[in-house]
């Protein structure tokens, strides 16, 4: 990690209130803390490039609080990144600090780091758990590590989130869907289009192999739904 955290010290790209826009809470607005780094490299991921700046403790919940006075109510106060999990030592004392003012927190990672997890779990009112295939990351199989990282998830309030373009390998989809099947069956789980040339909405093949995608999720768990991405539809951060 090219710049370690301390329990007083880390480095944020952003502090801002949006509207979500993934996931089962599409729509409600959130004051996002999105940490820099991250330990993984999707090829997909957008947010590689935003640089950070130092912010102590004070600093995020004089932020927090500002936004909550001009822009609130919030819904929740999202940790989300890069991995949020991976400034631990900074992080557990934000969340309690956030619960301590009587805010919800909602944390966005991508379902790898469960030890950690099992730090923070108690703090986090919805924990957005994103689930990686190979094949359209181009990053490694992490399966072993969602499975465990589902089972501990699940004593809060979890969705699963996988995203998907036209390259998927369909046996590392329903490997996937299998883990959720086996761990916690009534867990959402959210499919996410994402095209190289188009935003994923407006790829017609990439939707239609959605929509077989979850007929065919939906024969093993009960709640699967194609959630687009509300934020790049509607142009807003």
């Amino acid at each position: 990690m090219k710049y370690p955290p301390s329990a007083s010290e880390c480095r944020i790209s952003e502090i801002f209130s949006s509207l979500q826009g993934e996931g089962i809470h599409l729509g409600e607005r959130h004051i996002f803390i999105r940490f820099e780094e991250c330990h993984i490299h999707c090829e997909y991921c957008d947010e590689l490039d935003k640089v950070g700046h130092l912010h102590t403790q004070n600093s995020v919940l004089e932020k927090v609080t500002a936004l909550e006075t001009d822009k609130g109510p919030h819904s929740f106060i999202s940790l989300t990144g890069g991995e949020p999990l991976i400034y631990l030592a900074f992080l557990k004392p934000l969340l309690k600090n956030l619960k301590l003012r009587g805010f919800k927190t909602y944390l966005e990672t991508d379902g790898i780091l469960h030890q950690p997890l099992q730090d923070v779990l108690h703090l986090c009112d919805c924990i957005a758990m994103d689930m990686k295939p190979p094949s359209v990351t181009k990053e490694k199989d992490f399966r072993e590590q969602h499975r465990r990282f589902l089972e501990i998830a699940t004593k809060q309030e979890t969705f699963v989130k996988i995203v998907l373009s036209k390259e998927i390998v369909h046996q590392e989809f329903f490997d996937l869907v299998g883990i959720i099947r086996d761990v916690a069956p009534k867990t959402p789980l959210v499919l996410q289009p994402i095209s190289r040339d188009l935003e994923g909405h407006q790829d017609q093949e990439l939707m239609a192999l959605l929509e077989e995608l979850q007929r065919n999720a939906l024969r093993q768990i009960p709640n699967v739904r194609i959630v687009p991405r509300l934020h790049k539809i509607l142009k807003i951060q």
